[in-house]
């Protein structure tokens, strides 16, 4: 039997194509509902639950919980320990993945031998690789990855004769993703895709749990969020919050902590308010993607509502406001991906003239470069080989040329992902050793094929004169800071200095989050503090600007400076900019340079942040932007000097934020991806090259 898996960051729906009906079908799990909960308890006693089972456990702040482990696909940094045993994000996703498929063969007395797994549109190659793994862990065939915004159009335009621009807005609970698609006559033409992959439903469940949590600790002291099973039944609970005011007009919420007992009304208004940022967030997306394909929303027919998080009232309403285009509302809005998935698993496949031919013409989200010399030969350029939104599957082949007197007979090719022209800037995917050719030391040109298949996947291939070369994949080496420099430079293997500085919001919007940025600084000190070869400063930065503490290796003065930091002290608001001041701290010193900042809402004179910050990408200096409460993700994006170089994150996953930073710098190159649940988390994979 053939299925289709939507492997969601909350939930999970499998599928599959009624060749009686021509309609897909939902394979109820074994407690007869749709819907599988990705969450995998691990018990003291040594039992493993998934699904169902383990949600309860996790609303009763039992076990070792693993949930929203879908962030994590493809960076082996993100573990979770239960049992003496380490689980990366790959090893939970076969394991919920395995689950389904039992309980699919249970249901339906057929064994599953062949899944279209789903996977969010701006998923890279890591991810997308790592999906593939998982599934065949399982021991089925992935016939095909599919993204999600394609399989819900699939879904919806199966059996439509309709000839439609349509927009799929595919807010899920731990990503985000738009898709522009045409559909005509049941044909699929995916025209564009963008997307976010750390926003999602998670992040207004946050918004909830920031909300009574603030209150709680205003009115007693304590803050319940300090205590892991309390404020995993917190987030529990504030899913269900989230789905009351979807209804209602308002929700009653009770906390017992520590002996105290708070009750807190939260009304819709009040939470649409708090979370109008989030809203605006996924508009920057929508005109990113429009901007790429130089469309408007004039060419948009309807948009299409996917993922359980898009039932919030507030998201048709900020949708008609600001497109002033119909908002499909469907009865499949949880169920459209995996339904889509199952038509694919079909058709993909299948010879049967009883399955209708569906014609699909999908896109990559990223573009597809290769690390090359620049024309003068002084920088080393990311080289864009296939641009993003290309039909996949797409293949470019280009000419490499060896010099002559140049007798080697093995060239290194490093793969890239991402828009900008600065290789540090991007994805480093992978390293590959080119050899077996033919090299006289009189010149010699190799053919050097990149490809994405029709999974997305990136493939590297090599030719002379059209005969196929060897290709060995060979380890990204853990220090890749040399492509920043010039290729004329000689590469050096001794240890990389690291200049940080941290920049701390300490305008009056802090004064409720200041104990928790402490924290996480200190931990970021903590993991900082094993590293010789770094040197941390820190800013704090209101209306105006200050140096806390200069530059120094001792991670001790840093912590010792966090708990003299108090609110309001360089003024009330955010109009001034720190990032001249961070970057005069570590002029004329050797080695990379970084500059993290802190805010946690609306700054004053943007235009002149944005300006100081373009400043310090030219003098090689990279930003990361992190953001909390009501700070502006468009804004981060803004400042951030490397791609995806925004993080917004829940106040209670600060502290592992900021513990991640520091362990990707102190792996001798910096970079960041980011993932955590609420927000964001970053992934080592992706942290490479950046500190340069």
């Amino acid at each position: 039997m053939k299925v289709g898996i939507d492997l969601g960051t909350t939930y999970s729906t499998v599928a599959k194509y009624d060749k009686q009906t021509s309609r897909p079908e939902i394979i109820n799990n074994k407690f007869e509902k749709e819907l599988t909960p990705s969450v995998i308890c691990f018990l003291d006693n040594g039992e493993i639950l998934i699904g169902e089972d383990a949600k309860d456990m996790q609303a009763g702040g039992a076990g070792t919980i693993a949930a929203a482990f879908k962030r994590g696909m493809g960076d082996n940094s993100y573990t979770v320990e239960a049992g003496g045993r380490v689980y990366t994000a790959e090893d939970l996703s076969a394991m919920l993945l395995k689950k389904l498929i039992t309980d699919a063969e249970e249901k339906t007395g057929e064994k599953v031998d062949s899944v279209v797994i789903t996977v969010p549109a701006y998923f890279n190659d890591f991810q997308r690789t790592a999906t593939i793994r998982a599934g065949e862990a399982c021991g089925v065939k992935v016939m095909k990855i599919i993204n999600e915004p394609t399989a819900a159009a699939i879904s919806y335009g199966y059996n439509r004769e309709a000839n439609k621009t349509v927009m799929v807005y595919d807010l899920g609970g731990g990503t985000f993703d738009v898709t522009l698609v045409k559909i005509n006559k049941g044909n699929i033409q995916v025209l564009g895709t963008d997307g976010n992959h750390i926003l999602g439903g998670k992040d207004w469940d946050a918004a909830i749990v920031k909300y009574v949590c603030e209150n709680f600790a205003e009115d007693y002291g304590v803050d319940p969020r300090d205590d892991e099973p309390t404020k995993n039944e917190l987030i529990v609970a504030a899913e269900n919050y989230k789905k009351v005011l979807t209804k209602t007009d308002s929700v009653t919420i009770q906390i017992k902590y520590e002996g105290y007992s708070g009750k807190y009304t939260l009304t819709r208004e009040q939470f649409d308010m708090r979370t109008q940022f989030l809203l605006n967030a996924t508009k920057d997306v929508c005109m990113k993607l429009f901007s790429d394909l130089g469309v408007t929303w004039a060419d948009v027919d309807e948009i299409l509502l996917v993922g359980g998080s898009t039932r919030m009232p507030q998201i048709t309403r900020f949708l008609e406001s600001v497109s002033g285009k119909p908002v499909i509302d469907h009865a499949d809005t949880d169920l459209a991906v995996a339904k889509g998935a199952a038509i694919t698993s079909e058709f993909y496949c299948s010879t049967s003239t009883g399955v209708r031919e569906v014609k699909i013409s999908d896109v990559t989200a990223h573009s597809l470069g290769a690390l090359a010399e620049s024309p003068g030969g002084d920088r080393y350029v990311n080289e864009v080989m296939i641009k993003r939104n290309s039909k996949i599957p797409s293949s470019v082949r280009k000419p490499f040329r060896i010099n002559p007197g140049n007798m080697t007979d093995s060239i290194d090719v490093y793969t890239l992902q991402g828009e900008s022209r600065i290789p540090l800037d991007c994805y480093v995917l992978a390293k590959v050793a080119i050899s077996g050719f033919y090299n006289y030391g009189d010149g010699a040109i190799i053919d050097v094929e990149y490809n994405y298949d029709d999974n997305g996947v990136v493939k590297v291939s090599a030719f002379q004169e059209g005969e196929p070369l060897i290709v060995d994949s060979e380890p990204v080496p853990g220090d890749i800071s040399w492509m920043g420099g010039s290729p004329k430079d000689t590469v050096s293997t001794g240890p990389v200095s690291k200049n940080v500085v941290i920049c701390i919001d300490l305008s009056r919007s802090m004064r409720n989050s200041l104990e928790e940025v402490k924290s996480a600084v200190r931990d970021f000190m903590t993991v900082a503090g094993t590293d010789e070869n770094m040197k941390v400063g820190l800013v704090g930065f209101g209306d105006k600007v200050g140096v806390i503490r200069d530059m120094t290796p001792d991670s001790n003065t840093i912590v010792t400076a966090l708990e003299g930091l108090k609110v309001n002290v360089y003024g009330r608001g955010t109009d001034g900019s720190p990032f001249s001041t961070a970057a005069m701290m570590m002029s004329n010193r050797p080695g990379g340079k970084m500059v993290i900042v802190l805010t946690d809402g609306i700054w004053g004179k943007r235009d002149f942040a944005v300006s100081e910050a373009l400043n310090c990408k030219n003098s090689n200096i990279a930003i990361i932007g992190v953001g909390i409460g009501d700070a502006d993700l468009g804004f981060l994006k803004q400042i951030a000097t490397v791609e995806e170089g925004a993080i917004f994150t829940a106040l209670d996953r600060l502290g592992e934020t900021f513990s991640r930073i520091a362990a990707a710098i102190g792996t001798g190159s910096m970079g960041m991806r980011e993932s955590a649940e609420g927000a964001a988390r970053l992934r080592s994979a992706e942290i490479r090259g950046r500190l340069r």
